[in-house]
């Protein structure tokens, strides 16, 4: 291996990587063909054989980075820069108009809209840095999502560097990943003749896909993709921001339209529903998003979804099943949801036995009953639910079903505040309150070991009735529950001590306060960084954060009110949870300016603790590592991440070295 490059090599090296990305570009993106296959392999092998004679040469942008590197040990959890939110579906031309009817009265009638395909498959997150791909990660639960960046790197459609001139530093960029249909055929019929079992539908196999940890079996699955928002780039509307997304070579969907008014929309959405079937891959819908970007942050967001865009899903498939039983499940918020047990049935290629009735109103409008043949399909192709009853088909013995006036799990008189359509039971102590409120809590702060099951057992035996309560619980009392041994039990209270360092605004999370879901408590953390702060502010305050509305606003001051919700904070914190910390403020500069990167099992510090050492000090930990990343700290089976240092020429440190510098740098 030369340390010496020719410049005529590095000269060729550059030209080699300029003609493969164009080369590149026209094919998987513009569907032009401007070279042959073999013209396309004998240059792309010669890069190869230059790169690998001088590895100083290779660049993360290189055309032969996107396929062929080692199996990831595992996936890592990543925070989105822009929290990923889902949308509010329309199942009807009238739910759908009276959503944009709504926004026009807001915003004056001149209100444009942006119609794009919904692509059936997986959502990503991309992210640019001076133009380089440096990161890549699934959905997730919109705040955090799984890094899989080594995976992404192999889609075709994806540039690996941005094309065009000026461009911003930093640039988010969301799109859709798919599995196109004739793709999705080949695949099945490899796994037919190996005996593998066959995927159910290109959405799922697109999901696992993404999840191999090997991305040689991502690469050999031809994945497409379509980009269809930025951040932090220069358009001033959806429109501009497709367009901005083409120049800097990605593919967006050619199927959109940008629409004057409803009619318009509804012309877009009309057509689709008749035409959808010949396109090479699967849609279930139509996004529909306010254009301008100054009408969308007027607009702002509900608790879950953003108040400017809207999915316009398309009639699922729909079964005919038997009723055999009407149950009532009480969730974490008191609120009593029936469900029809019916005869399973196939739909959307998953068996249906159980379909979910919403609500008392929606039990009475559809006067279902025990017995009956209903139409089942699944809302929005996940939650199934009973959609109508076939009155003809419906035995002489049915009667109508009562609703019940008491809570099935304790007995308490259930009520029905103005305005909701939820009936609840009001009690706090009520068993399937506190199951709900724990299992929350368990998966907020990430806590493994305590499933729904063992936390049936703690609430029957009367061990635990709130959170606070888990903290309490020892080793020693865990062991002694059956199908629970010593092992198990130590490593349970290990993870309740490990979640007592989650952030400020996974604790806030886990209280499961009403609207409050995780993006929403990451904005109220930021904003209140810390209980006692949010416990102060006032309806106003917190109204006007961006987003946010008099609604979530209340549910905040309205839980703060309570006597008992403030003694379980007292508690929580006399527990070590992390009740305060915003941002964390640098203490010292010593290491202002430096990017890490932390990887593997350090002697004495946990990740957590590494991370807040290097940020109070003024350095920056970031997931990835990159030519950017200015050290590398590895403990123990360090992984993929110090081949990655290593292969960059990145400088590694063990904790002992990260102390010696941060001392070396705080020296006058």
């Amino acid at each position: 291996m030369s340390t010496t490059v020719p410049p005529e090599i590095a000269e060729r090296t550059r030209t080699l990587r300029a003609l493969l990305h164009r080369w590149g570009y026209a094919y998987y993106v513009l569907d032009a063909l401007e070279v042959s296959d073999a013209i396309y392999d004998q240059h792309y092998r010669e890069l190869v054989e230059l790169e690998s004679r001088y590895p100083e040469l290779v660049s993360p942008d290189s055309p032969t980075r996107r396929v062929g590197e080692r199996p990831a040990p595992a996936f890592v959890s990543v925070t989105h820069r822009v929290p990923m939110f889902s949308l509010e579906n329309a199942f009807s031309q009238a739910e759908l108009e009276k959503w944009g009817e709504r926004l026009v009265r807001e915003i004056g009638p001149d209100l444009e809209f942006v119609c794009e395909l919904k692509i059936d498959g997986s959502a990503t997150a991309l992210s640019y840095e001076n133009g380089v791909l440096v990161r890549g990660a699934t959905r997730g639960d919109g705040v955090e999502g799984e890094e899989i960046t080594q995976n992404l790197r192999t889609i075709r459609a994806i540039p690996l560097k941005l094309l065009g001139g000026e461009m911003p530093s930093v640039l988010e960029v969301r799109g859709e990943a798919f599995i196109p249909r004739d793709e999705f055929e080949r695949i099945n019929q490899e796994r037919q003749a190996a005996g593998e079992k066959l995927f159910a539908n290109p959405r799922n196999a697109c999901a696992g896909t993404l999840r191999q940890l090997d991305s040689r079996v991502v690469a050999a699955r031809r994945l497409g993709f379509f980009a269809y928002t930025a951040h932090f780039g220069c358009a001033q509307s959806q429109w501009e921001a497709l367009a901005e997304l083409e120049s800097h070579g990605f593919r967006v969907n050619p199927h959109r339209s940008l629409c004057r008014d409803l009619a318009e929309v509804r012309t877009f959405c009309e057509h689709w529903e008749h035409h959808r079937h010949a396109l090479p891959y699967d849609t279930d819908g139509v996004v529909v998003k306010v254009n301008a970007f100054d009408h969308q942050r007027e607009v702002g967001f509900t608790s879950k979804f953003p108040r400017w865009a809207i999915a316009f899903k398309y009639p699922a498939e729909e079964k005919s099943t038997v009723v055999e039983a009407i149950a009532v499940q009480v969730g974490r918020t008191g609120a009593l949801t029936p469900v029809a047990e019916l005869q399973p049935v196939t739909v959307a290629g998953t068996t249906v036995s159980r379909a979910t009735l919403h609500n008392q109103d929606r039990i009475e409008s559809l006067d279902v009953r025990v017995g009956d043949t209903v139409i089942v399909r699944k809302a929005g192709e996940i939650i199934p639910e009973v959609v109508r009853v076939i009155g003809e088909l419906r035995p002489p013995e049915a009667v109508p079903y009562v609703f019940p006036q008491t809570c099935p799990e304790c007995g308490t008189a259930v009520v029905r505040a103005p305005g909701e359509v939820a009936v609840r039971c009001p009690n706090p102590r009520c068993p399937a309150l506190v199951r709900g409120k724990l299992g929350h809590w368990c998966a907020a702060l990430e806590i493994d070991g305590i499933g729904d099951k063992l936390i049936a057992r703690l609430v029957s035996l009367g061990l635990v009735h709130t959170v606070a309560d888990l903290y309490e619980l020892s080793a020693e009392q865990l062991a002694g529950l059956e199908r629970l041994g010593a092992r198990s039990a130590a490593k349970i209270v290990e993870q309740l001590d490990r979640s007592r360092h989650q952030p400020w605004s996974r604790v806030l999370y886990g209280l499961g306060l009403r609207h409050i879901g995780a993006s929403v408590s990451v904005e109220l953390a930021r904003a209140f960084p810390s209980a006692a702060a949010l416990a102060q502010a006032d309806l106003a305050a917190i109204a006007s954060l961006y987003g946010f509305g008099e609604e979530l606003a209340r549910s905040v001051v309205e839980w703060f009110a309570q006597a008992e919700n403030r003694e379980l904070l007292e508690r929580l914190e006399a527990h070590g949870l992390q009740l305060a910390g915003g941002e964390r403020a640098a203490q010292s500069s010593a290491l202002s300016g430096l990017t890490f990167v932390i990887t593997g099992t350090l002697p004495t510090l946990s990740r957590e603790e590494c991370t807040a050492l290097i940020e109070s000090c003024g350095g920056k930990v970031t997931s990835s590592v990159s030519s950017r990343t200015s050290y590398v700290v590895a403990g123990e089976k360090a992984g993929s991440k110090l081949a990655r240092a290593q292969e960059l020429k990145v400088a590694v440190l063990d904790e002992e070295q990260l102390r010696a510098l941060i001392e070396t740098r705080e020296t006058p």
